[in-house]
């Protein structure tokens, strides 16, 4: 993806999580895990119910906007139950949407992302808070459009 845009990196890759979580046969999980590496985890996966996947991704850039993207994302992760077993599809679609934004500021070339995106909150400077925000949201402008496109139900 190194000739590609910014924009059609970010199309690329939310088009390419969107069709994870549909479910890839063999050959395509081959193919886009090469490609997307930062979202490997989620082609290798069989998810059979997202739960409200679709509700959470049209409501995320509204609380980032409202709140913050670092309480957004904490909101994400506690809505996820991780330490919970026997989680519900909902809390794994909470799960899911806060990994699937964390894998693209991996990839993303203008963020410089650690390992953890809510360390990389908390120890940012202001500057490098508010262009994380920004890409974020930028990438959830295409993550929505994909859902509404392949996942959002009636």
């Amino acid at each position: 993806m190194t000739n590609l845009t910014i924009g059609q990196k970010r199309a690329a890759h939310s088009l390419a999580a969107i069709k994870g979580l549909q479910g890839l046969d063999p050959a395509q999980i081959e193919e886009y895990a090469q490609r997307f590496t930062s979202l490997e985890w989620l082609f290798r996966q069989h998810i059979p119910d997202i739960g409200n996947f679709d509700s959470y991704v049209e409501r995320l850039p509204a609380t980032i906007v409202t709140n913050g993207l670092g309480q957004a994302m904490a909101f994400e992760l506690a809505a996820s139950k991780l330490a919970k077993t026997g989680r519900k599809p909902d809390e794994q679609a909470h799960e899911l949407l806060y990994r699937i934004v964390e894998s693209w500021l991996r990839e993303c070339d203008n963020c410089l992302m650690g390992k953890d995106l809510m360390k990389t909150i908390v120890d940012s400077s202001q500057e490098e808070y508010v262009r994380i925000q920004h890409e974020v949201l930028l990438y959830l402008d295409w993550l929505k459009m994909f859902t509404q496109a392949y996942i959002k139900r009636d």
